[in-house]
């Protein structure tokens, strides 16, 4: 009997050891589709005319039925350009050149249409594909008051919603668990609220940017990030790559990225870069989100903790200072950010920057089902 009293205490101890070692359980979220990025430098540009400039052609790693991208430039004063894009899709077919926004000091034209042809049509900042594309490129009209010194570098990435199999088993990364430690860096609340303390609602995606740039030691009022920010011609209150230009404008190198698990998350914010999140939080089924739902909202993304919960800045909850370390539970956050396509806004921190880290997470602050347990 001692003897396999002993046994079953070896049995024991290594059983808990291999879960010591095992990965935690992974999330609920399943990714959506497969993606790939590409960058367009400033000297891929040839001169098309007396003002325009023309990237090659592009060819994406397999067939994609959406496209997102983003510029970086430091635009001098009274200087502007527009941007346009085309597309070759999987028959050959050349689409025409779709609008793709505006950077600068050009002449606007207000209530501008969405893009559109056959087979695809420009959401302003995000181009969807009803038939497959297969090559891109981009094009530089100097429309400033003054000639255009500089070309913008871009960030492009693809993506196909619903990949074949040996597509998935090529290009899609192996799904990770959730990281085993905490991370959370200690970002500055921003309201939507300029600097003569009126109400700018909207403005999410300015007020997220100004606490990333306060969090940097650049302190800038609401209304001048919003001036760069804002699209005049839409009437929209800020484009993905508006958003990444205005960072660039000041300075930061930032792009356009696409998010898909924990660990790829964790690995950024280690490197000390902001990421702010596009999310949008349908009615329905949640488990204990900060509201019931939220539409189109963009949010910092302070951390990680290791027991399951996602640390934001959200400029959205400015009561009782609710927006400072707000917390959600990961697989709320998922719903809200990975089922849209996990997209965010990548700032780059300045060299020699040291991050200031938030030490103590205050516990859960909203009721959890019964039978709930954070990891």
């Amino acid at each position: 009997m001692k003897h396999w009293s002993y046994l079953a205490s070896i049995f024991v101890i290594c059983l808990l050891l291999v879960n010591c070692w095992m990965p935690t359980a992974l999330p609920t979220h399943t990714p959506a589709g497969i993606d790939t990025r590409d960058d367009i430098a400033d000297t891929e540009f040839v001169t098309d005319d007396d003002s325009s400039w023309v990237s090659p052609w592009h060819t994406a790693r397999f067939p994609f039925d959406e496209l997102i991208y983003s510029w970086q430039i430091q635009i001098p004063e009274k200087q502007g350009f527009r941007l346009y894009l085309q597309v070759t899709l999987t028959d050959q077919e050349t689409s025409p050149w779709l609008y793709a926004g505006y950077w600068g000091d050009v002449d606007k034209i207000t209530n501008r249409e969405r893009p559109r042809f056959e087979h695809g049509y420009v959401a302003m900042d995000d181009l969807f594909l009803q038939k497959p594309g297969l090559a891109y490129r981009f094009k530089v009209v100097d429309e400033g008051k003054e000639n255009l010194s500089q070309l913008p570098s871009l960030r492009v990435i693809c993506i196909n919603h619903n990949p074949e199999d040996e597509q998935k088993q090529e290009f899609q990364p192996p799904a990770k668990g959730w990281p085993r430690r905490s991370y959370v860096l200690d970002i500055p609340l921003r309201l939507q609220i300029d600097s003569q303390g009126t109400p700018r609602p909207s403005r999410c995606q300015s007020a997220a940017m100004a606490s990333a740039l306060q969090f940097f030691g650049q302190p800038l009022p609401l209304e001048d990030i919003i001036a760069w920010i804002y699209d005049t011609e839409y009437g929209y209150p800020g484009l993905w790559p508006r958003i990444i230009g205005f960072a660039s404008q000041q300075g930061y190198e930032a792009y356009i990225e696409r998010f898909q698990n924990w660990n790829d998350v964790l690995e950024t914010l280690q490197q000390g870069k902001i990421i702010l999140c596009s999310i949008r939080l349908p009615e329905g089924e949640h488990i204990s989100p900060p509201y019931p739902d939220i539409g189109n909202h963009i949010v910092v993304l302070n951390g990680i903790t290791k027991d399951g919960r996602v640390v934001v800045t959200d400029s959205a909850l400015r009561h009782n200072n609710a927006g400072y370390l707000c917390q959600w539970l990961h697989e709320d956050f998922e719903t809200a950010w990975f089922v849209k396509a996990g997209i965010a806004m990548v700032i780059c921190p300045p060299e020699g920057f040291q991050p200031k880290m938030v030490r103590e997470i205050p516990p859960f602050p909203r009721e959890l089902p019964s039978g709930y347990k954070l990891r």
